[in-house]
């Protein structure tokens, strides 16, 4: 589900990067999205998402980040490792303003860590939404990467 919800947020970012989406807007978006597969949970948490990022981009200092027409040249071994499509979508998602610099950088490092296996566009779009939804103090949908990491108290 995590990975349904970034490729919907990709969509929205790449249809409304200013944040503003009418009333009118929304109707045929949500309609789109519907026919296109997504669920209406997915299309809801998506959109909520969406505007908590929205919200925080406003109060981010962007200061903090560096030169914003900056981009990551690879090493040798993430160039190896990371598909060239795997990496496009990456600094798309960044262009986008999806994913920071640091985020990024910390999907490279995971994909690195993966032990020589070739990471393709499919294995990407995970580490992203594990990434995003992890970081994402604002969301409240815990997927696995939550599950894994907080230990039930109902299993004994």
């Amino acid at each position: 589900m995590e990975r349904r919800i970034i490729e919907i947020l990709v969509v929205l970012m790449r249809e409304y990067p200013e944040g503003v989406i009418t009333k009118e807007e929304f109707e045929t978006l949500t309609g789109d999205l519907a026919e296109l597969g997504y669920s209406q949970t997915e299309v809801e948490t998506a959109l909520f998402w969406y505007h908590s990022r929205q919200l925080a981009k406003q109060n981010y200092d962007q200061r903090s980040e560096f030169n914003s027409g900056a981009f990551r040249v690879l090493h040798e071994v993430e160039r190896t490792v990371l598909r060239p499509e795997a990496y496009g979508y990456l600094i798309e998602l960044k262009q986008l303003g999806l994913i920071t610099l640091a985020e990024l950088d910390a999907i490279v490092e995971k994909s690195v860590l993966l032990g020589g296996k070739r990471v393709d566009l499919d294995d990407i779009k995970t580490f992203v939404a594990a990434q995003i939804m992890e970081q994402d103090s604002g969301f409240s949908a815990p997927g696995l990467s939550y599950y894994l990491k907080i230990p039930s108290n109902r299993i004994q």
